[in-house]
């Protein structure tokens, strides 16, 4: 199935039914009055967080979702059914904005983040009264009902941004898609030459007590990629709910006098687009080291220590060093968990 992250859509909720006139008519009651029910209240329509999604393209290929109508009221004081709401299912990390009509300006609503999680974006129309409750001293017998209400529409853009513990981040061709494959059950595209990857992949990497670290390979970024460039924006927004990056260098763009200058360019990138993801944990890698020299890469490593930088050092197509990174990507996960909620007890601490 075809990545697609955003989608514009029409959702509409149910209209309410119509109000009954009808009277009693039984054979021994001369006087029967009114007996018109009230109309059944029309759908809500709602949004649902779903991690069973990873795309909009359903979006894409339907624009308008209704929901159902309430049932009209009927006669021996008998309501109408009020309509099912229609659930729509969505990608967890889709945020969606709803469209202004007149000035095509956009609002926030709704961020769906939470497995479950559900928001009513249009609430069903309330059904129209029968003529049960117009009776009155001045008139017994009240020929009047009401429709039922209308239902909301609104115009709603679609944007996903994936949730992942990890973001796999660098340059066309570093080799993130072969760790990937290496670690987790992700089949990503993989050949020699730049941007293989077109759409994120996730992989997620199971441990012995149950916990999943879920892992996003970013498609590859070049310089300018702040301003559109390369993949550009388009892939950018996908590194901000990550919790930290795994920054990968293949050893064919390295320079050998000074190993730390290719990190360099993608984390000025990510500091023009947005300074908080700049600031995410990142745990650097050389890969493909393979291809280097003993002296090279023996060289490269006395850099690196001496400028007191931790440099992960593998070959992610021959599993060289893969074992000791992925063991520091789940300690770095189980610290964060442990720091989350270290601070959620002092919260509740403080507010009991």
């Amino acid at each position: 199935m075809k990545f697609i992250d955003e989608a514009t859509i029409t959702v509409r909720s149910g209209k309410g039914g119509n109000g009954c006139v009808a009277f009693r008519r039984e054979r021994f009651i001369p006087k029967g009055g009114p007996s018109g029910g009230d109309g059944g209240k029309g759908g809500d329509l709602v949004l649902r967080g779903s991690s069973q999604l990873l795309t909009l393209y359903d979006f894409r290929l339907k624009r308008l979702y209704e929901a159902k109508g309430g049932q009209q009221g009927m006669g021996r004081d008998k309501y109408g059914r009020a309509a099912d709401d229609t659930i729509i299912d969505l990608p967890l990390g889709t945020l969606v904005f709803e469209v202004n009509k007149e000035d095509g300006t956009e609002k926030l609503i709704a961020d769906l983040t939470t497995e479950g999680k559900e928001i009513i974006i249009c609430k069903g129309g309330d059904g129209g009264r029968g003529n049960i409750h117009f009776k009155s001293a001045t008139n017994q017998a009240p020929r009047q009902a009401e429709e039922g209400f209308p239902g909301e529409e609104k115009r709603i853009r679609l944007q996903l941004k994936i949730i992942a513990d990890v973001g796999l981040l660098g340059l066309p061709n570093a080799g993130k898609s072969t760790f990937i494959s290496k670690i987790s059950a992700a089949k990503p595209k993989i050949a020699a030459y730049p941007f293989t990857t077109l759409v994120p992949n996730l992989g997620v990497v199971d441990d012995d007590f149950g916990n999943k670290l879920v892992i996003a390979d970013i498609p590859g970024l070049i310089e300018g990629a702040s301003e559109g460039l390369g993949l550009g924006h388009r892939f950018l927004k996908h590194v901000e709910r990550t919790r930290f990056l795994v920054h990968i260098l293949s050893a064919e763009d390295l320079n050998i006098e000074d190993p730390l200058d290719g990190f360099n360019m993608l984390d000025e990138e990510l500091r023009i687009f947005d300074e908080e993801m700049a600031a995410k944990t990142q745990l650097r890698v050389i890969n493909k080291i393979d291809l280097l020299s003993e002296e090279d890469l023996a060289s490269i490593k006395a850099k690196t220590d001496e400028a007191g930088q931790k440099i992960y050092f593998i070959s992610a197509l021959h599993n060289d060093g893969v074992k000791e990174l992925l063991k520091d990507m789940w300690d770095r996960f189980k610290a964060m968990n442990q720091e989350e909620e270290d601070e959620q007890n002092e919260q509740q601490d403080s507010d009991a």
